[in-house]
């Protein structure tokens, strides 16, 4: 099965945070990560402005990041099946789109997000002993 990272997740490893930052890491040391291409857009946005890293070290991170996950690019289906599932759920687009992405390569979301694992992702302590 294909695990895609919500953005969530690679945020709480990288910051440590607590109670969901060990959860996160032990989540991310299974070494079987996928994540999109907007997964680390956010990435970069997240620790960039809103937690107001230094840029240079955020570009450095998501170098690695680069490096050990494989980075989907959503397709033109990904995209039309997003809006399907954003009509229903009423999900922020970004999200749909992650989640379709997930969902049409036969993959799952695994998120702290309560409204994703409401809508077919699950939490990362599902893969966990």
């Amino acid at each position: 099965m294909k695990l895609f990272v919500d953005t969530n997740i690679l945020v709480a490893a990288t910051l440590n945070e607590s109670e969901r930052g060990d959860i996160a890491t032990k989540f991310l040391d299974l070494d079987r990560e996928l994540s999109t291409i907007f997964n680390l857009m956010e990435f970069r946005t997240v620790l960039a402005k809103k937690k107001r890293l230094n840029q240079d070290r955020v570009e450095n991170l998501l170098e690695n990041l680069w490096d050990r996950v494989t980075v989907y690019r959503p397709d033109t289906d990904d995209i039309l099946t997003s809006y399907s599932v954003q009509e229903r759920t009423l999900l922020y687009p970004m999200d749909c789109l992650i989640l379709s992405t997930a969902e049409e390569t036969d993959g799952v979301l695994v998120t702290f997000d309560s409204e994703l694992l409401e809508n077919g992702a699950v939490s990362p302590e599902e893969f966990l002993d």
